[in-house]
């Protein structure tokens, strides 16, 4: 199974898969606003506390795809992703599956 996350720009989604590479995805700062960093992938949660700092990003559906087509699953307003931040970007932490926060 594939993970994927999607973010809003506008009315558009855009996927972010591993692979997705020249896309950014939102920061939560400690003053509530959002800061838009380069968008680097997954990372196993044990190599994320080695690499980098926990942060909340914004993202709106998670999807696992599957054989036959992805399933969604939608964050609800105010909730994030764990995700972790180093000085290049930001991936999501995975560990059997992303961590809604």
């Amino acid at each position: 199974m594939t993970l994927i996350l999607v973010r809003k720009l506008n009315h558009r989604n855009i996927e972010l898969h591993h692979d997705t590479r020249g896309q950014t995805v939102g920061v939560l700062l400690k003053d509530g606003e959002y800061r838009f960093l380069p968008w680097l992938g997954f990372i196993e949660r044990d190599r994320a506390m080695r690499m980098g700092k926990p942060v909340r990003l914004n993202v709106c559906r998670v999807g696992n795809q599957g054989d036959f087509g992805a399933t969604w699953t939608d964050v609800d307003p105010g909730k994030h992703v764990l995700g972790c931040r180093t000085d290049e970007g930001v991936y999501a932490v995975v560990e059997q599956g992303v961590r809604v926060i």
